[in-house]
């Protein structure tokens, strides 16, 4: 069909420019009959509907409830997993026993199609469509460990039918921190929200355009394709339009963060945010006076299926390692091999941690910091070069994260004992077998040895056990042999008689 604009040009050339058929077909590159389709009507009232009435159907009728029943379930479900015009006609006749023809199933299952379409580019008017949600960030303060004061970030997802809402805090709302919240989130409910409101955060939005245009990031994007979900975004300066996780951000605030919390992890914290928002939704729904999970459980039979697999949530970087053997992500320095200095590693950076690779291989993964010029790193990293330079072990900046014995063993050494020493804590790095370090030297020091060879041996019997194998346990049909042999031979090699 054409669009509006195409048949009102249509039907002008033909009624006030006086043209031909054969001239507005040539004109507009249109088919003849679809020229003279337009030219002629004279009722332009809309009344095209599809009939989707049962009575419509007479053999069919009886069993459109079924059908409907299927197609609303194949809208959350990805599209290879949906049912086909002909697996519908299938399960008719093997399932309930229907005798009509596949033509009837076809003409109203493509009308359905049609209507469901309809229905579902008109969600947005809604004001409280089942199954779509609002997303916004929030922020709070917190107490780490040592008492300093921090900002952290709450992530809420709310649904304005139930108003039920869940959140997630973390460091920062980067686009990794919002991506993992989503995730959690979707995995947590057991589906995903047909559409999701946004404000134009740049973790999502890349450039606003004119209207209801926007260019995504493409980390945004992958993860909205992943979960097959739409994304709708707010004017500029109007958070009125997602009024719902408005509230609910500020509400979760002055409930689930006050009095201000300490946290040591953010993942126990979390754990302690899902059963917050899990006993909120007893409470009784401020409109219908009923529980908030009572709406909850219809409105969650709405969401769309999860996907296969879940989404990866991380975003490369090529970065190049510095001669001290930094590389710098964020304003923040991670230590990796100096031997890489002036290569470039790969840095996958989830929102919790980096991992580094360099050739394929792994060189190295941090928890990512959230500061600002911050130095990070593993004194694994560096044993290898401190072999060169025995001497300066006590003067780097990493000697301190050494295990406490061996720092204590390495200040008492010096020369090639200390040499030693480091190549056989560079053995036991290269083994995996760093956490047996201080184990090592307490089993050195029980037997009263120190020297590197005994502390060496002392490595091979925690780390490398002696090997016992069972013994061979023979079949029950393994043949006895009865040997005998004749030894009087050996009597006539001694000058006695041999009885051969």
């Amino acid at each position: 069909m054409l669009k509006m604009a195409q048949q009102q040009y249509i039907k002008h050339l033909y009624e006030v420019e006086e043209r031909s058929l054969n001239e507005i077909a040539e004109m507009t590159g249109f088919n003849f009959r679809t020229v003279q389709k337009y030219a002629y009507q004279d009722n332009w009232s809309v009344d095209d509907l599809p009939n989707v009435e049962p009575g419509s159907y007479p053999v069919l009728g009886d069993f459109i409830p079924v059908i409907d029943l299927w197609l609303e379930g194949d809208r959350k479900v990805p599209r290879k997993q949906r049912h086909t015009i002909q697996r519908i006609f299938d399960r008719l006749r093997d399932e309930c026993g229907f005798t009509g023809s596949y033509s009837s199933v076809k003409r109203y299952v493509r009308k359905k199609k049609y209507v469901l379409k309809m229905t579902n580019d008109g969600y947005l008017p809604l004001a409280q469509p089942k199954g779509c949600g609002q997303v916004d960030f929030g922020e709070f303060l917190y107490y780490d460990t040592a008492g300093a004061e921090k900002k952290g970030y709450a992530l809420t997802v709310s649904f304005p039918y139930s108003n039920k809402g869940y959140t997630q805090a973390f460091p920062s709302q980067n686009q990794e921190c919002l991506l993992e919240g989503m995730k959690r989130i979707f995995e947590r409910i057991g589906g995903v929200p047909i559409r999701l409101r946004f404000d134009n955060m740049t973790t999502a939005v890349a450039q606003v355009l004119k209207g209801t245009e926007r260019v995504l990031t493409d980390g945004f994007n992958r993860f909205m394709l992943h979960y097959r979900f739409q994304a709708d975004f707010c004017n500029p300066a109007s958070g009125n339009e997602k009024g719902n996780v408005e509230n609910k951000v500020g509400y979760s605030r002055r409930n689930a963060f006050v009095p201000v919390p300490t946290i040591a992890s953010f993942e126990d914290f979390n754990e302690y945010l899902w059963d917050w928002c899990e006993k909120d939704a007893k409470r009784d729904h401020y409109k219908h006076k009923i529980p908030i999970q009572e709406l909850w459980l219809e409105e969650a039979s709405n969401l769309l299926a999860l996907p296969e697999y879940p989404f990866s949530v991380f975003r490369y970087a090529a970065l190049s390692v510095s001669k001290y053997g930094f590389v710098t992500v964020e304003n923040n320095k991670y230590g990796l091999n100096p031997q890489l200095s002036g290569k470039t590693v790969q840095a996958k950076i989830y929102y919790d941690h980096i991992e580094f690779l360099h050739d394929h291989q792994p060189v190295g993964t941090y928890k990512r910091s959230y500061g600002s010029g911050e130095e990070i790193y593993d004194w694994t990293q560096y044993v290898t070069t401190l072999c060169k330079k025995p001497g300066a072990a006590e003067h780097t900046r990493f000697f301190s994260q050494l295990p406490d014995l061996w720092q204590t063993h390495l200040k008492q050494t010096s020369g090639k004992e200390r040499r030693s020493a480091l190549f056989l804590l560079d053995e036991m790095v290269a083994d995996g077998n760093a956490g047996f370090c201080d184990d090592v030297l307490e089993l050195a020091h029980e037997n009263g040895r120190t020297d590197t060879d005994s502390i060496r041996q002392c490595y091979y019997m925690i780390a490398r056990k002696e090997f016992h194998p069972d013994p061979l346990h023979l079949g029950v049909n393994t043949p006895v042999l009865n040997y005998n042999p004749n030894l009087s031979a050996y009597d006539g090699l001694m000058g006695g008689d041999a009885n051969v």
